[in-house]
């Protein structure tokens, strides 16, 4: 792969789950999913040729956004909302954070970025997630080994004492995980890559920060070439497993707007409930199920019986879609199904070693986790991410943004 080949795409766009593009973009999106899974093993089993690669989703947040405005070179800071088109919220200063972030957390936030960054030697604009400022460090022990943690958004992340890494952000009055770089003219018109060479930002005490891409530094998270073999061959069966669905199958489902957003919603209901069918029957009947609930739902907030109609309507027209493509439909959920399982596996992988440990709190204390996800960026510059979405997403769906809370800058 050629590593300075990174996607390149407009602002805030949203990145899909990998399995997510089977159902948005029927062929085209299963076609792509083989490709990013197959380069995925061949980069974790040390090609540097190969057609993925791999950045870590470190849970920070908020996202913050700085560097040099290309208009006039000025050090900022901000969030997303520098992007705004109709109301930018670019922060040159203090007074600038105080005008667009009056008062609570993010303010403060804002405030530790703007003194702290603008020390690096950081050129055009980039993004980062945060990942502490003082206050949100917290000593602790866990199973008896003394760690230095910050949570600044779902996982807790552990540092042992002793570590160089422990000492490095001992030190430090603010963490951050820059992912993302910017390009262009002008702040309402840049482009965004992933990937950030943090090589030239220069070191500054008070700062920690680092790129997002995996790193295997011990060599132990690399397949064997049983392991290798064992999940090419799985992702061969996904390839092969596209040609049961007819073509006129793919499109229709693919262009058919209640059953793309219906069906990621029914998905996402499934996670949120820490079970997902894996059947295709049970799968497609329960979805069925799910779509005729949700429109006897809008039916009942209607009061022309038209209106009711065309909802009774679409629950036969959906009905009829399914039982008269039974087993393409199925072909379709078996590869999602199978996506999954593959993405899974590579993750477990990724996640053999880390520099920090992870952990989510509970009730009855800290529980180990693994890191968010990541993001796979193939060698054509597109990137999908790859969640463990019953064990991460789950939890995420109600996390607590602990860098929300008020922390006073020192």
């Amino acid at each position: 792969m050629r590593y300075n080949q990174f996607l390149t795409e407009a602002v805030n766009t949203h990145l899909y789950h990998i399995e997510e593009d089977i159902i948005r973009n029927g062929l085209v999106g299963a076609k792509s999913a083989v490709r990013y899974l197959f380069g995925l093993v061949d980069m974790l089993e040390g090609d540097q040729n190969a057609d993925a690669r791999a950045t870590v989703k470190w849970d920070g947040a908020p996202a913050i956004v700085c560097g040099k405005d290309p208009l006039n070179g000025k050090f900022f800071v901000g969030t997303k909302s520098v992007f705004n088109s109709k109301n930018p919220k670019i922060n040159y200063s203090f007074q600038d954070i105080d005008r667009n972030h009056p008062g609570g957390g993010l303010n403060k936030v804002l405030k530790y970025a703007h003194r702290y960054l603008s020390k690096l030697n950081i050129q055009g604009v980039v993004q980062g997630d945060l990942m502490f400022i003082p206050g949100m460090l917290q000593p602790e022990r866990i199973d008896g080994e003394a760690y230095l943690t910050f949570t600044p958004n779902t996982i807790t992340y552990a540092v042992q004492k002793g570590s160089k890494l422990y000492d490095q952000i001992t030190k430090a009055k603010i963490g951050i995980v820059f992912h993302t770089k910017y390009e262009g003219d002008a702040l309402d018109s840049l482009s965004a890559q992933f990937g950030v060479d943090v090589a030239e930002f220069g070191s500054d005490s008070n700062v920690w920060y680092d790129d997002a891409f995996f790193k295997d530094v011990s060599g132990r998270a690399t397949f064997d070439q049983k392991e290798s073999l064992a999940l090419k061959t799985a992702i061969q069966k996904i390839d092969q497993l596209t040609d049961a669905v007819p073509m006129p199958l793919w499109m229709k489902l693919s262009t058919n707007k209640d059953f793309v957003q219906y069906m990621l919603q029914f998905i996402n209901k499934e996670i949120k409930g820490g079970k997902m069918t894996t059947d295709p029957k049970q799968m497609m009947q329960k979805y069925i199920n799910y779509y005729r609930d949700i429109q006897a739902q809008a039916k009942d907030k209607l009061k022309t019986d038209q209106a009711k109609g065309k909802r009774d309507q679409a629950v036969a027209i959906m009905g009829k879609l399914f039982a008269e493509n039974e087993q393409g439909i199925a072909a379709i959920i078996r590869i999602h199904n199978a996506t999954i399982s593959v993405k899974n596996k590579i993750i477990q992988q990724l996640n053999a070693l880390q520099s920090t440990k992870q952990f989510i709190k509970t009730n009855q204390g800290y529980e180990v986790t693994n890191p968010e996800g990541y993001v796979a960026i193939d060698s054509d510059g597109q990137a999908v991410k790859l969640v463990d979405r019953l064990t991460f997403s789950k939890a995420n769906f109600n996390a607590q943004k602990q860098w929300a809370q008020d922390t006073q800058v020192s």
